[in-house]
C-alpha cells in the first residue's frame, strides 16, 4: 500500500509473532493533523497517550513523552490475529487532541495505518485526501477498514470508489466495474462485506467489498422500488427496502435483501411512498409516506405490517426517522403539504411490543437533506448548515442536541461512525457545488475503549 508523503510524528508498532521462532513484524502509524503534518510541532504538548486492546485482552494505556513537538512510541502485540482497538491522545498545558481509527486485525494489513487527530468536539478538515470525484447525495458505507462511496456525481466521473479508513487512502477499483449515472444514490449494509446500492438512474445491486472477482450482483427488488422507498440495514439479517411509488401510485410491497441476494417479500399494511424508517433490534419502524402520516412495524417473523394506532402525523416529506437501535425513535423534519418545513418531532416509546407516539421536542434548526449516518443518532449537515447535532434519550425523556460544527456547510453528504465515535463526513453541496473533501470529527469525549 503506498503512501502519498513523508509522515510526520512516527508511532512504530513492533510486535513478534508469538512462536518458537519468533518473525519480526513492524507496523508503522503516523500520527497526523489534517494537512499530513506532525499535530505536536509547534504546541505545549507533552505527552502522547496510546491506549490498545487486543481481542479480549485487558486494555493497555502507555504514556510517551514529546520533546519539542516531537515523539516515537514502540509497543507490543501479543496477537496478529486478534481484532485490535487502538486510542490516542496528544496533551498539554492547552493542547488536546484525540484519535481512534476503525478496529483492525493486523495481519490482514499492510502494516500502515494514518491516524489523524482533532480537538474533541470539534472536527478536522483532511487537505491530503480527497473523493476521485465530488459527490451529493450518495451511498457511504463502512465495511471493515473501509468505507464504499457510491453514486451521487455526474454521468462522466467515477461512480464508485473506496476509503481505506485505516490509512486514510481515496482509490478506485482495479476492476472495470462499467457504471455509469447512477445519479442519486443510497445504500446500505446487507452483512460485513456486502452492499445494497440504491440507485436513482439504474437497477438496484450489491456489491461485494471482498470478492474482487465477483464485485456485482444484480438484484431484483418489488415494482416500485427506489428513490421513494426507504432503506434501512438490519443488523445480522440484511437490507430491506420498503415502499416506493410506480407510476405515480403509492406500493405496498417491501423486499428484504439478504447475503448472496437472496430476497424475501414482505407486506405493509398500506402502500407508502417516501417513507421513513429504522432498526428497532431486527424489528423495523415505518412512520409516513400516506396521506394520514400514520406508522407501522415491520416485525421479525411477520410477513405484513403492523400499524401503530397511535400516531395521525399527516403529510411530512423527506423526514428523518432517529432510532436508539432498540425501543424509541424521534421523528424530525420534512416538509408538510404546502412546502413548509416542519419543526415539530415525534416520538415513538415503548417498541416493538407496545409502541405509542406523541409529541416530542421542537427541532429549532430544522433543515432539509441532513445526513443521519447508518447505526447512529447523529443529525450531520443539512441545507446551507455546518451544524451536527444528536439525539439523546434519557429514562423518560428525548432531546435534539448541539454535538459541534463541520468546517463547512455540507447539505446531503456522506459518512461513517467509528465505533469509538468518532466519525468521517465527506462530500455534499456547501451551497455553490459538490464537494470531494472529508472532514474527522470527535465528540466531547472518548474513552479508551
Amino acid at each position: 500500500m503506498l503512501v502519498r508523503a513523508v509522515l510526520l510524528g512516527l508511532v512504530c508498532v513492533c510486535a513478534s509473532a508469538c512462536s518458537d521462532d519468533p518473525v519480526p513484524f513492524v507496523f508503522q502509524a503516523f500520527v497526523v493533523d489534517g494537512e499530513n503534518g506532525n499535530p505536536a510541532a509547534g504546541t505545549d504538548a507533552t505527552t502522547l497517550r496510546i491506549g490498545i486492546q487486543e481481542g479480549e485482552r485487558p486494555a493497555q494505556e502507555l504514556e510517551y513523552p514529546i520533546t519539542e513537538g516531537q515523539f516515537d512510541a514502540v509497543l507490543s502485540f501479543e496477537s496478529f490475529v486478534d481484532q485490535t482497538r487502538i486510542r490516542v491522545a496528544i496533551e498539554g498545558l492547552t493542547i488536546d487532541l484525540i484519535t481512534a481509527p476503525p478496529s483492525f486485525i493486523p495481519a490482514l494489513t499492510g502494516g500502515l495505518m494514518r491516524v489523524v487527530t482533532t480537538a474533541p468536539g470539534s472536527c478536522e478538515s483532511i487537505g491530503f485526501n480527497f473523493m476521485e470525484a465530488p459527490r451529493t447525495s450518495f451511498g457511504m458505507v463502512q465495511s471493515d477498514t473501509f468505507a464504499l462511496l457510491v453514486g451521487g456525481t455526474e454521468a462522466t466521473q467515477e461512480q464508485v470508489e473506496f476509503l481505506d479508513v485505516l490509512e486514510w487512502e481515496s482509490r478506485l477499483f482495479e476492476q472495470d466495474l462499467s457504471l455509469t449515472n447512477l445519479g442519486p444514490t443510497r445504500a446500505a449494509s446487507v452483512d460485513e462485506n456486502q452492499i445494497l446500492v440504491l440507485p436513482s438512474n439504474a437497477p438496484a445491486f450489491i456489491f461485494d467489498m471482498d470478492d474482487a472477482l465477483n464485485r456485482i450482483t444484480p438484484v431484483v427488488l418489488h415494482a416500485g422500488a427506489g428513490p421513494r422507498s426507504a432503506l434501512v440495514s438490519i443488523p445480522g439479517v440484511g437490507a430491506m427496502v420498503i415502499g416506493g411509488e410506480l407510476g405515480g401510485e403509492a406500493q405496498a410491497a417491501v423486499s428484504l435483501v439478504m447475503p448472496e441476494g437472496q430476497v424475501t417479500s414482505l407486506q405493509l399494511s398500506e402502500p407508502r411512498s417516501g417513507p421513513a424508517a429504522t432498526t428497532l433490534g431486527t424489528d423495523v419502524l415505518v412512520v409516513g409516506g400516506d396521506p394520514v402520516g400514520n406508522a407501522e412495524l415491520l416485525r421479525e417473523g411477520s410477513s405484513t405490517g403492523e400499524p401503530v394506532t397511535s400516531l395521525i402525523d399527516g403529510i411530512r416529506e423527506v423526514a428523518v426517522l432517529v432510532g436508539d437501535g432498540q425501543t424509541r425513535a424521534l421523528l424530525v423534519g420534512g416538509t408538510d403539504d404546502t412546502g413548509a418545513l416542519r419543526q415539530d418531532t415525534v416520538r415513538f416509546d415503548g417498541c416493538p411490543q407496545g409502541c405509542v407516539a406523541m409529541t416530542g421536542p421542537t427541532w429549532t434548526t430544522a433543515r432539509l437533506e441532513v445526513l443521519q449516518p447508518a447505526q447512529s443518532t447523529l443529525l450531520v449537515g443539512g441545507t446551507s448548515s455546518r451544524l451536527v447535532e444528536e439525539v439523546r434519550w434519557s429514562t423518560s425523556d428525548v432531546e435534539i442536541a448541539s454535538l459541534l460544527l463541520l468546517n463547512a456547510p455540507r447539505a446531503a453528504p456522506g459518512g461513517i461512525v467509528l465505533e469509538s465515535g468518532m466519525f468521517v463526513v465527506g462530500g455534499g453541496n456547501d451551497g455553490v457545488s459538490p464537494r470531494a473533501d472529508f472532514e474527522f470529527c470527535a465528540p466531547d469525549r472518548l474513552g479508551l475503549f
